[in-house]
């Protein structure tokens, strides 16, 4: 296929990055790249709908992400999921045979095994500057959901569902395949119901996902919806007051540097120091919060805004003499 028309063609049908970003895919074809990996390494826990879809479109992927890497020129494909997708690994076996520039990336159990930066790095071996993208070490990533919205506009068809599992306190947990638009409540019909008398509702994962409500609706992101009593740790943490969790920071922070000697992004070489940012919250040190614009490199860290809100607010009431 033509490059400018398979550009035109990924446009018009509205594909975007399924698995999260929400990035127009696009945007991403490159004739740079040599390289383009599929992302199946699902982080967060309880999710499953990319190693399942995986195991039931294996070939339609495959044929897909092939004829993309034709079109922009790149060389090698690999297809990244963790070994213990035994399934998922098997149906691509199944189907690899006719594809010699496509290989399998098996990944450990660990998270974030999914971070498209580490994950280029264990695929390839290259490290992607601080605040760069993919492209600029010859690498493109595509959400495998993504790859599957691409079939369907190469066969005509718009992205109008997507893939959504619903796991926690429901009675059938499952992934579904819904219409974009569906409200939350449905999609707990679907699964039976929920089985506590106060659920809160995780939209996403349990590590990066944010609370939502039952009125909250599927959108091309949606990947997950975990229902949990209101009581839960994860809710807890999730509703916490980032006032409450700087005075949690001040009292329990020793300054081991452990969140730093095993930070995923640090053992790149990416300048991030937790344990830093740590030392910032601890102390209040709003021009330091401020100046320090490292940690916007990883985007598990970007959460620490609240931290800056809040110290914002703090300096507000301060004497600025007072503010080194």
């Amino acid at each position: 296929m033509e490059f400018e028309k398979l550009v035109a063609l990924m446009r018009g049908n509205g594909i975007v990055g399924a698995g999260g970003a929400g990035f127009p895919s696009y945007a991403k074809f490159d004739k740079r790249a040599d390289t383009i990996l599929v992302n199946c390494a699902e982080c967060e826990p309880l999710l499953r709908l990319h190693r399942q879809l995986m195991e039931m479109k294996a070939s339609e992927i495959l044929q897909t992400v092939d004829l993309i890497a034709k079109t922009v020129g790149a060389k090698t494909v690999k297809i990244c999921l963790k070994a213990a997708y035994k399934k998922a690994v098997a149906a691509l076996e199944r189907n690899l045979a006719s594809y010699k520039n496509i290989e399998i990336c098996l990944l450990d159990e660990v998270y974030p095994a999914g971070d498209e930066v580490v994950m280029i790095y264990e695929a390839t071996g290259r490290v992607v500057p601080p605040g760069s993208l993919p492209i600029t070490v010859g690498v493109t990533v595509f959400n495998v959901e993504t790859v599957f919205n691409m079939y369907n506009a190469l066969n005509g068809a718009p992205v109008t569902h997507k893939f959504v599992t619903i796991a926690g306190e429901v009675k059938t947990p499952a992934t579904y395949y819904v219409p974009i638009g569906t409200k939350l409540s449905e999609l707990l019909k679907l699964s039976g119901g929920v089985t506590v008398d106060d659920p809160e509702y995780g939209m996403g994962g349990p590590m990066m996902g944010s609370l939502g409500s039952d009125s909250d609706v599927v959108t091309k992101t949606t990947n997950a919806v975990i229902v949990l009593p209101e009581n839960h740790y994860i809710v807890q943490r999730k509703k916490a007051r980032p006032s409450i969790d700087l005075k949690r920071a001040m009292a329990s922070c020793c300054q081991c540097q452990y969140c730093t000697d095993l930070c995923p992004r640090h053992l790149l070489g990416h300048p991030i120091e937790p344990h830093e940012l740590m030392r910032v919250v601890s102390n209040h040190d709003t021009n330091n919060c401020y100046n320090n614009t490292n940690c916007e490199n990883c985007r598990l860290l970007i959460k620490s805004n609240s931290y800056s809100r809040q110290l914002k607010k703090n300096s507000s009431n301060t004497n600025n003499s007072n503010i080194n």
